[in-house]
């Protein structure tokens, strides 16, 4: 047998070896980052549902009682624990302004911050006799 045609040799095994490592670990980086990016789009996706789950409480809660819920409070139920914290400042009598800061307890995530103008409602003039 001639050397042309003895077969593979240790060298070209290890040449391959060491390409197919390179592809495998890219592509095992590739991976990691996209699974990184799909975990921080899904909490920011829950911290929208929180926000606007206390957009609509604060939305739907008579005028007189939003200074009572002002303060801050830890809720450690998933799917997203985090610390909301609620400030109320009158402006005027009639008007009040509300704001929501949460802020997941993981800190991959970004605190949200919305704020509210509540107006107290006045005389209806539809309900004249």
């Amino acid at each position: 047998m001639s050397r042309p045609e003895a077969g593979v040799t240790l060298i070209e095994l290890l040449v391959a070896m060491a390409l197919l490592s390179f592809v495998l670990v890219s592509v095992a980086q590739l991976n990691f980052a996209l699974a990184r990016r799909f975990y921080a789009v899904s909490g920011g996706a829950a911290r929208d549902a929180v926000v606007a789950q206390q957009v609509n409480q604060f939305t739907a809660m008579p005028f007189d009682s939003l200074k009572s819920r002002a303060g801050t409070i830890t809720v450690t139920k998933p799917p997203l624990p985090y610390t909301r914290k609620v400030m109320v400042d009158s402006l005027s009598p009639r008007l009040r302004r509300v704001t929501v800061v949460v802020t997941p307890l993981n800190t991959v995530f970004r605190p949200d911050t919305v704020v509210l103008q509540r107006t107290k409602p006045g005389n209806n003039p539809f309900n004249k006799p």
